[in-house]
């Protein structure tokens, strides 16, 4: 796991504790899926 991975998966960590309830539901789903994304992306960088 890389550096970038590392502080994505704390991030990622972080909202997963942030209660979200109505509306907001669908805007922390996405946001999530942007950082599941992005920890991929960090990942490919170090295996090429």
């Amino acid at each position: 796991m890389t550096e970038l991975q590392k502080e994505l998966d704390r991030a990622f960590n972080g909202l997963a504790v942030i209660p979200v309830r109505g509306d907001h539901v669908e805007v922390m789903a996405s946001v999530r899926e942007h950082l599941r994304r992005a920890f991929e992306l960090a990942g490919e960088k170090d295996d090429g």
